[in-house]
């Protein structure tokens, strides 16, 4: 019989380990065993050990903190979303395929936050729409999103409520409105604590800010949505070919 390779010991490793995560075994939040406790638990060598446990790492199962040890993040893998980008109508796909729960709504000024270049607009007051996006699949959180919506563009705050409609379409529907274009800025920055804890994710950790600025036939602004993911939750997947 072959001997089993040192890839399949860490990834059964971290299978099993991912089981007793799952089984509650180590509650959410609590410390995980060190490495010198698997080891000796187990009976494998240090590299098998650190093997296994970058793949809980990267599927968002623990997380590693400088001097304190290890952690358990989430009771099962987080979803990684690849959003493939072709047309207009991919925007779409990634709302059909994600919930927003909606956990703060309501006006506020742009003078009262700091201005950013990304809106492009001179409308002063917004609707603004936040809370935690997940995929639909399993309910997983994906980001922390917030939208945001000139005042006279605001939509019926119950149909954004009642159905899970993208809150762009409502808009596009509600003021005859049609779609011209869509800007969109990536960028990569780091994970503030208080929405850290929202996602079931690593304070300061690597992350993606997707800025997305709407555009309606008319010229005019008429949403603004940020999305902020885990780096490891989120890719963006295009193809990009030669004019003729």
């Amino acid at each position: 019989m072959d001997q089993p390779t040192v890839q399949s010991r860490h990834a059964d490793l971290a299978g099993d380990l991912a089981r007793e995560i799952a089984e509650g075994r180590y509650p959410l939040g609590s410390r995980f065993p060190a490495e010198s406790e698997l080891q000796e638990r187990f009976g494998v060598g240090r590299h098998t050990i650190r093997e296994a446990l970058k793949i809980l790492t990267e599927q968002g199962l623990l997380g590693r903190r400088r001097k304190t040890g290890t952690f358990v993040l989430s009771l099962r893998p987080v979803p990684h979303y690849v959003h493939s980008l072709r047309d207009i109508r991919s925007l779409f796909d990634f709302a059909r395929n994600t919930l927003l729960t909606i956990q703060h709504e309501g006006f506020v000024s742009i003078t009262s936050r700091k201005p950013r270049e990304f809106y492009g607009t001179r409308n002063k007051r917004w609707l603004r729409i936040a809370g935690v996006r997940s995929t639909r699949s399993d309910n997983q959180p994906l980001c922390w999103s917030e939208v945001m919506v000139p005042d006279r563009f605001a939509p019926d705050r119950s149909r954004i409520r009642g159905n899970g409609d993208a809150i762009y379409e409502a808009v596009l529907q509600e003021y005859g409105l049609k779609l011209e274009y869509v800007e969109q800025k990536v960028t990569a920055t780091t994970l503030p604590a208080q929405l850290a804890t929202v996602l079931s994710a690593e304070p300061d950790e690597a992350a993606l800010l997707v800025e997305r600025r709407y555009v309606a036939h008319t010229g005019d602004t008429f949403e603004v949505s940020h999305n902020l993911y885990p780096a490891d939750r989120y890719s963006i997947y295009s193809i990009i070919r030669q004019r003729t």
